[in-house]
């Protein structure tokens, strides 16, 4: 089975890339070995939403993050370096991803057959 990273660099409402992101990685995982890894301002993608999103404006994600174990994504990395530069140390997550170093990153992008960057 086909190994596959999505890497996520932006942020929430930005664009829609973050949404576009969750949504191939969900699709994905019917065919193969998905992990996703939140790097820089797509770290904020992971900070649980504070307020109702309005049905005029884009639709609200990220609480789907928490149902990637149900499709069999289990590998959920976040950048340590981003997430000190955000402080989301101490930030209500939706998910808790495991933080990666650089060479930690390094490794891991090695380690899979294609990598799709959001």
């Amino acid at each position: 089975m086909t190994q596959l990273l999505f890497i996520l660099s932006h942020p929430p409402g930005s664009s829609i890339y973050a949404q576009e992101a969750f949504d191939a990685a969900l699709a994905g995982s019917a065919f193969s070995n998905i992990a996703l890894l939140f790097v820089g301002a797509g770290c904020l993608q992971l900070i649980e939403p504070k307020l109702a999103v309005e049905a005029h404006q884009r639709k609200d994600f990220q609480r789907g993050f928490r149902a990637l174990p149900d499709y069999d994504v289990h590998n959920v990395y976040g950048c340590e370096d981003s997430f000190n530069q955000f402080r989301l140390h101490n930030q209500a997550l939706v998910i808790q991803p495991t933080l990666l170093t650089q060479p930690d990153i390094s490794a891991l992008l090695k380690s899979v057959q294609r990598v799709l960057t959001f």
